[in-house]
């Protein structure tokens, strides 16, 4: 007997399996599925990601391209035409299969793919972007035009559109209007594994007061802005460390910024580290200075952790802190989060009253509730 006949098929879709927040969240997702209900295949757009072998055995990957510029060709053809015959007959291909359910885990311009599967019952998109706040996305969204051809061909073709935060779907009903299926649901956050790898490695307690800031190296994550903050804190005479994680095409930018203001003993770049719980659990204060986030996963797991945060004033940001309730949040401006990095630096007790309202926020990403809301959105 065929018990396959029994689950739900469901394919996802995703650009790579880089270091990103979406891409971690979807791997989450995955190694808590239950897959005598479920039969899953990945669609990996482009053949690149350190989460590669963290996908279960379970899934069936299927891989689209090999070659990252070319795939870096192909999504600038379908932003700016729209259609792609290379990318339509290569997802055709490779794709023949029939599912209950296709998902773009990571709202863009590769989210067209699921249209160009012939075997889908039903489509489903993740936005875990910021459409107005963020610069890579609002420059596009300037042309009505394009807005307009999205709205009818994308959107309104779409079964069901999913928002990492409520901010992320204010910003995009403001782009695009309002759809039948909308709905929130914060990221899938393994609780019990976060706690766990903390443990698994220990530090020696710097006698600096320590911030971690964790992110890909890009521009929108606003690693510039940190590093002229922290040149300030330096001039007020205040002893402490940055330290960042992550890789990314800015590095260089900012490593010639470190050492322009004579920074090299306070800010050092760590670079990508599979394990960053044991960092994020031995600084004094967990600090993002981006310019826009839709809800950033790594935010959530300091909190999990319950280290005191710092965050500037952005939409996914703002959302997790409440307005500065559970977490220090600067303007975004250099001299706002160099202001509260001094706060934080100066005075323990606030430290320690951040890290219990961390904690009480971390109850907001109770796993469990989480994992129930993705099922009940996965048997549809």
């Amino acid at each position: 007997m065929n018990n396959n006949k029994s689950k739900k098929k469901i394919i996802f879709l995703i650009p790579s399996l880089t270091g990103g927040g979406a891409e971690r969240t979807l791997i989450n997702l995955l190694q808590k599925l239950d897959y005598t209900k479920f039969e899953v295949d990945l669609v990996v757009v482009l053949k690149d990601g350190i989460y590669l072998e963290n996908v279960p055995n379970e899934v069936k990957c299927i891989f689209l391209f090999h070659n990252k510029m070319l795939v870096r060709i192909l999504a600038w053809m379908q932003k700016k035409i729209g259609f792609n015959y290379l990318l339509k007959k290569t997802t055709q291909n490779k794709i023949r299969g029939q599912y209950d359910l296709g998902i773009s885990f990571l709202d863009g311009n590769f989210t067209d793919l699921l249209f160009f599967m012939k075997g889908l019952k039903k489509r489903f998109t993740w936005v875990h972007s910021s459409y107005q706040t963020n610069r890579n996305f609002a420059r596009f969204y300037e042309n009505t035009k394009y807005v307009q051809k999205l709205k009818e061909e994308r959107y309104g073709a779409l079964d069901g559109i999913y928002f990492v935060s409520n901010d992320a779907k204010e910003e995009f009903i403001e782009v695009f209007g309002e759809y039948p299926k909308m709905e929130v649901i914060y990221n899938f956050i393994d609780t019990k594994s976060v706690l766990k790898k903390a443990e698994l490695e220990t530090y020696p307690k710097s006698n600096l007061f320590e911030f971690v800031a964790l992110g890909s190296l890009l521009t929108v994550k606003g690693f510039d802005r940190l590093i002229r903050a922290s040149k300030i804190v330096k001039e007020k005479g205040f002893n402490f460390k940055v330290s960042i994680l992550g890789s990314g095409a800015e590095k260089n930018n900012l490593e010639s910024l470190v050492k322009e203001n004579n920074l090299k003993d306070n800010i050092d770049f760590l670079g990508f580290v599979s394990n960053p719980y044991p960092l994020l659990k031995n600084a004094d204060v967990f600090i993002m200075s981006s310019v826009s986030e839709a809800l950033p996963t790594v935010l959530c797991e300091a909190m999990i952790l319950g280290k005191a945060t710092l965050v500037t004033n952005c939409s996914g940001c703002r959302e997790i802190v409440a307005n500065g309730q559970f977490g220090l949040m600067a303007e975004q401006s250099d001299q706002s989060l160099a202001e509260n990095m001094i706060k934080y630096i100066s005075d323990p007790n606030l430290v320690i009253h951040y890290e219990l309202q961390s904690l009480k926020r971390s109850e907001l990403f109770d796993d469990k509730l989480v994992l129930a809301a993705y099922n009940e959105i996965l048997s549809q």
